[in-house]
């Protein structure tokens, strides 16, 4: 063959190859392209899930705190019933008082528009009963006790102080039905403190002041 056959065939095949790589070149670059594509739309898609996630929980949010408040204050009320319940007859009419207190409070927090203005107030006399049950309870029991020492007081000091000063803020506000419990709430903190002797007991008197103090900080 001549040097210009040669010289033709070797232009055909550069030619040829030219082409093949840019088409190839091409096909590489629309494939990248889509998986870009693809994968733009899987983030936006994510995203957007996300989205409805959140506006989901923030939209039910009122719903959840209500729901789980009166699960909260259902419990406090049937484990209250079943303590008072072991007391003898005859005996713990206050207590059963408050107890009956806390559950017109939780019937009224599960009717009507107003739930979330009784579902605390619930909750808070409710524990208070629970507290004071068991404090009864703990009382009547008391050879039952597990002879081992108790922690150290300090915290339940701190704690009783810190329930004081609650108290002195909410002394003077506008009440609603809980206006003689505010003075069994300072009694109870009065006798948790003269109950060094007795951890427990102590304790339980305590959290049943806290408790109240709740109920009424949120307008018992």
């Amino acid at each position: 063959m001549s040097s210009n056959g040669n010289a033709l065939v070797r232009k055909n095949s550069n030619s040829a190859l030219k082409k093949h790589a840019k088409k190839a070149s091409k096909h590489v670059a629309k494939k990248q392209a889509t998986k870009k594509h693809a994968a733009k739309h899987a983030t936006k898609a994510a995203k957007k899930a996300a989205k409805k996630a959140v506006e989901k929980v923030a939209g039910s949010g009122v719903v959840y705190a209500t729901d789980y408040g009166l699960m909260t204050a259902f419990h406090h009320l049937q484990r209250a019933s079943v303590v008072i319940s072991l007391m003898e007859k005859g005996t713990g009419e206050d207590l059963r008082d408050l107890l009956e207190r806390g559950v017109k409070l939780y019937r009224k927090a599960t009717e009507g528009e107003e739930g979330n203005k009784f579902v605390l107030r619930a909750i808070g006399v409710l524990r208070a009963a629970e507290h004071l049950s068991l404090a009864g309870l703990y009382a009547a029991r008391e050879k039952h006790r597990q002879k081992v020492a108790s922690p150290s007081p300090a915290w339940l000091a701190k704690f009783i102080a810190e329930a004081d000063q609650r108290l002195e803020k909410i002394e003077h506000a506008e009440r609603g039905k809980g206006t003689d419990l505010f003075s069994v709430t300072v009694e109870l903190l009065r006798q948790a403190e003269d109950s060094d002797h007795d951890a427990h007991l102590a304790f339980e008197l305590a959290m049943a002041a806290d408790a109240l103090c709740f109920a009424l900080e949120n307008g018992l």
